[in-house]
C-alpha cells in the first residue's frame, strides 16, 4: 500500500474500526448525552456505523465520491437524529471532493474535511466555541491540512487528527452551550464535555486505529 493513498477497502476498514469504537463507547456517549441532551447519541452512533458496515458491500461504487454519497444517504435514512443528520452531511459534502476518484490522497482528505466543516456550519449555524461537534471537528480538520503541508504519512496524520479532536473535547468543558437542548442549561453546561464533540473524537479515534490495506 502507498502510505499516503486510501481506496475503497481502506474506507471499509475505517468504518469497521469506527463501528467498534462506537459500540465500545456506546454507554459513555449515552451517559454524556443524557445529562443535557436526548440521551440517544450512544445508540444512534452505534447503530448508524454498524449499518454502514453491514451494508457496505452492497453499495456498488468504485467511484469513491459516489460511495461516500450513498453511505451518507444510508446513514441519514437510518439515523433520524440531529447528530445522524450532521454526520451524513459530512459524508455527502466530502463526496463532492471524491467524485470520479478511485483513490484518495492526503490533500483530498484535507479538502473533504473542510467541506464537511462547511456543511455542518451551514446546516447548524454554529461555530467553534459554541460547544458543539465543531469544537472537535475543526481542530481535527486543521490537523489534516497541517499534515499535507508537513508531508506526514497517513497513520501519523490520523493520529494527529484524533489527538486534536480529543483536545477539542477537553476545551468544550470550558464552554457554555448555545445550541440544542443543552443551551437550556446555560451556565450549568460549563464543566461538562460536549457529547457531539466526543462522538467526533471517537470517529477520528476509530480512523486512527484502523488497519489500512
Amino acid at each position: 500500500m502507498n502510505d499516503n493513498i486510501i481506496g475503497r477497502e481502506d474506507i471499509k476498514r475505517m468504518l469497521s474500526s469506527i463501528s467498534k469504537v462506537m459500540n465500545d463507547e456506546k454507554d459513555h456517549l449515552t451517559e454524556l448525552d443524557s445529562a443535557m441532551g436526548d440521551g440517544d447519541l450512544g445508540i444512534s452512533m452505534s447503530k448508524g456505523f454498524q449499518i454502514l458496515c453491514d451494508q457496505f458491500d452492497t453499495v456498488e461504487a468504485d467511484d469513491l465520491g459516489k460511495l461516500l454519497m450513498k453511505l451518507g444517504m444510508l446513514l441519514n435514512a437510518n439515523v433520524p437524529s440531529t447528530m445522524g443528520t450532521l454526520i451524513s452531511i459530512c459524508f455527502i459534502k466530502a463526496a463532492k471532493i471524491g467524485k470520479g476518484k478511485k483513490e484518495l490522497n492526503q490533500e483530498d482528505l484535507a479538502l473533504m474535511g473542510q467541506a464537511a466543516v462547511d456543511g455542518v456550519m451551514e446546516r447548524g449555524k454554529a461555530k467553534v466555541g459554541d460547544k458543539t461537534m465543531l469544537d472537535a471537528l475543526v481542530p481535527a480538520v486543521d490537523a489534516l491540512s497541517k499534515a499535507v503541508a508537513e508531508g506526514l504519512a497517513l497513520k501519523e496524520t490520523f493520529k494527529l487528527a484524533y489527538e486534536k479532536a480529543a483536545e477539542g473535547v477537553e476545551t468544550s468543558k470550558k464552554l457554555k452551550a448555545v445550541f440544542g437542548r443543552a443551551a437550556y442549561y446555560g451556565d450549568k453546561s460549563v464543566g461538562s464535555q460536549d457529547s457531539g464533540a466526543t462522538a467526533i473524537a471517537l470517529i477520528f479515534r476509530g480512523i486512527s486505529e484502523a488497519e489500512l490495506v
